[in-house]
């Protein structure tokens, strides 16, 4: 074959046909690229023109400013002092607000109450880019955009090995400008990291890197406490395939979540202090949304029922999804009924569900759109949203 080459090289023959190879598998895989470049470029330009139209909102003559951004955050956050963003570095606040401020500050101060509740994948990633950085914050900022982005060209990467390509692109369009989705994977919140490692993880082991892909299981367990959940269909495909021996790999996020309890337990002496935390931040209801209706409904109702209506429409509705994702992959739709119901039976604050449920990854594989004008319709209309869900997270109005 190499003699066969040689020859070909030395008369000239062979020549054109080999451009014409290379010419057509640099096309194929510029038009495969664009495919993934649409996404990424809405995504990029939502976050751009939101940040500058959001900095011109919110300044006045004596400069930028959000609520954010007051003495009374010390109050919020629980430190004293804060080490903040100031200066040529005030753009940074047009990415924290509410919860987001907690990882940059327990990256650069260590962990005390009431913050075990916020787990260490994120606040580690904070850590390393503020070492190599020197700011903690425009730390916090580019692991969130690049752990955001890169959530969606891995997403794309899953739908094309369940869908066509050209639809894959489409929910991808519809997964990444969703507004809950959107807006906390541009604020300098855990989700864009846990969706990626949890997206990652699934569509690692579908291509047979199960080393890594639990690798990344243990790194969503320690992102966000339901992280632990994308073991289950790993779980349940490697019982059906009967392949044992890759039980021993899924000791490795066993080994991450024993060592966080390990590190709160010889911090607090309750290796559960996760869990404890989060009374500190309940303000509103003492129950979870399946807690309440329940007890409403089979013990009858003992008084007025105080609960949002439209917060159940919108839970029935990503039911429904999540049901459907049994359509597209039955182990997947172990992982999304489970970590739907635990956040049913867990959330106490019933809005936040409304956060949480966007981030299952499973219940946008079931869009199968084939028609562009409804995905840009859909696009059109969820930016205005996004901006605004936006708009109130920096005027400390809470939507999640």
């Amino acid at each position: 074959m190499l003699l066969h080459a040689l020859t070909c090289l030395s008369e000239g023959t062979c020549l054109s046909f080999d451009r014409r190879n290379i010419y057509a598998y640099l096309s194929v895989k510029w038009r495969r690229a664009q495919f993934f470049c649409y996404p990424l470029i809405v995504a990029v330009a939502i976050r751009v023109v939101g940040a500058v139209w959001l900095f011109h909102l919110l300044s006045s003559d004596t400069g930028f400013h959000t609520q954010w951004m007051d003495a009374n955050t010390n109050l919020i956050i629980g430190w004293s002092p804060i080490p903040v963003p100031s200066g040529s570095s005030n753009w940074l606040w047009l990415f924290n607000a509410y919860d987001s401020p907690h990882f940059p500050l327990i990256a650069m101060l260590g962990y005390a109450h009431p913050n075990y509740v916020y787990l260490p994948g994120y606040p580690a990633l904070i850590r390393l880019t503020g070492l190599l950085t020197g700011n903690y914050w425009f730390g916090a900022f580019l692991v969130t955009q690049v752990f955001a982005l890169a959530s969606i060209v891995v997403f794309q990467l899953l739908a094309e090995e369940y869908m066509h390509q050209r639809e894959a692109l489409y929910a991808t369009l519809v997964m990444s400008t969703f507004p809950y989705v959107s807006v906390f994977t541009t604020l300098s919140y855990s989700e864009s990291v846990f969706l990626f490692f949890t997206i990652s993880t699934w569509y690692l082991y579908k291509k047979g890197r199960v080393g890594t892909s639990s690798l990344l299981a243990g790194l969503a367990s320690v992102t966000r406490i339901y992280g632990f959940a994308i073991v289950l269909p790993v779980l349940l495909d490697i019982l059906k395939c009967r392949s044992y021996r890759k039980l021993f790999y899924l000791l490795i996020p066993v080994s991450f979540i024993c060592s966080w309890l390990l590190f709160c337990f010889l911090s607090t002496g309750d290796p559960l202090v996760s869990w404890t935390d989060q009374k500190y931040w309940v303000f509103d209801s003492k129950s979870s949304l399946g807690q309440y209706v329940l007890s409403e409904t089979l013990g009858g109702i003992k008084g007025s029922i105080v609960f949002n209506p439209a917060i159940l429409v919108s839970v029935a509705l990503f039911a429904f999804f999540v049901l459907k994702t049994w359509q597209v992959d039955r182990f997947l739709w172990a992982y999304a009924v489970s970590l739907f119901g635990a956040l049913i039976f867990t959330t106490v604050n019933h809005l936040s569900l409304l956060r949480y449920f966007p981030f299952i990854f499973p219940i946008w594989l079931t869009l199968r759109v084939r028609n562009p004008f409804a995905v840009a319709c859909c696009v059109a209309f969820f930016v205005p949203v996004i901006l605004i869900f936006w708009l109130y997270n920096l005027s400390a109005i809470f939507i999640g």
